[in-house]
């Protein structure tokens, strides 16, 4: 469980970690300190040396079957039987309600999960600007939100039927509010300058050389069997902001919607390239 180990302050060496005392409570002659004790560990937990995250090897170890899983319990694993997500949209397992532990689907791993709540303490400041002196928290964003929310589960893992979701959690979470999440995409955007390099390198050599250099161009690109229906705002000029917020700057031309629309309406993908074929430099 100890993920990120402090290496670097003073004394940083004598700062504990994993396991650093053990006692027995209860018994009548007071309590049992055994943290002295000559002590042996081994990697990994009984589970996974047992493979029941395997399919093959859910035998191994006698389930527990119930309407209603224990929640907020540490060390302990979860099976359930899952359906394939409809659809052909990438799919996250959201794990918000989970501590930190490791998900399995039909055998393959999901990964290790930790959905950390950053501190709705820190500060986070709404532009960021490195100038000046640095410090740690300089350039923090998300604050109160998770550091890690959706974990990318590949479709050609799914059955069409009997999914198996294993789960190892070790911190304790609420298993009821696992769910499958479909990434939906619904806009597309892309901002790039005339003098941005091409992508190719034999194009860019040969416009150091004086050769044909290639025109810088915006490539949009729309998930399977979708097309772009409309463009919400399109600007050659000088435009300000970001994906989801762009708006006009002094300098504009007001074709730069129509050309967009010529060239990339009803199509699942396109390519403009930044030339006076175009667009209007004056």
């Amino acid at each position: 469980m100890t993920v990120g180990l402090q290496n670097a302050g003073p004394f940083y060496e004598w700062v504990g970690a994993g396991l650093t005392r053990v006692v027995i409570e209860g018994f009548n002659n007071g309590t049992v300190d055994l943290s002295s004790n000559s002590w042996t560990y081994k990697i990994g937990m009984e589970g996974e040396h047992l493979n029941i995250y395997n399919p093959n090897d859910l035998n191994n170890v006698k389930w527990v079957s119930t309407s209603e899983p224990p929640k907020n319990k540490p060390l302990t694993w979860y099976k359930a039987l899952v359906d394939t997500p409809s659809g052909d949209e990438p799919i996250g397992l959201d794990m918000l309600s989970m501590g930190k532990g490791q998900a399995w689907l039909n055998g393959e791993a999901i990964g290790r999960y930790w959905p950390r709540i950053s501190s709705i303490y820190d500060e986070c400041p709404p532009e960021c600007n490195y100038r000046g002196k640095f410090f740690p928290d300089k350039c923090n964003t998300g604050c109160g939100e998770p550091t890690q929310r959706w974990y990318h589960v590949p479709r050609s893992w799914f059955r069409p039927s009997g999914n198996i979701l294993v789960i190892f959690e070790e911190k304790g979470g609420n298993p009821t509010e696992i769910k499958f999440s479909k990434r939906r995409v619904t806009d597309v955007c892309a901002l790039i300058s005339e003098d941005f390099p091409p992508i190719n390198p034999e194009s860019w050599h040969k416009g150091i050389n004086g050769g044909s250099k290639s025109k810088a161009t915006v490539d949009l690109k729309c998930p399977p069997k979708t097309v772009i229906t409309g463009v919400k705002f399109a600007s050659f000029g000088t435009p300000t902001g970001t994906c989801g917020s762009y708006s006009k700057g002094d300098c504009h031309d007001p074709n730069s919607s129509s050309v967009v629309e010529k060239i990339c309406l009803n199509k699942n993908g396109c390519t403009i390239a930044l030339s006076e074929e175009n667009f209007n430099k004056d």
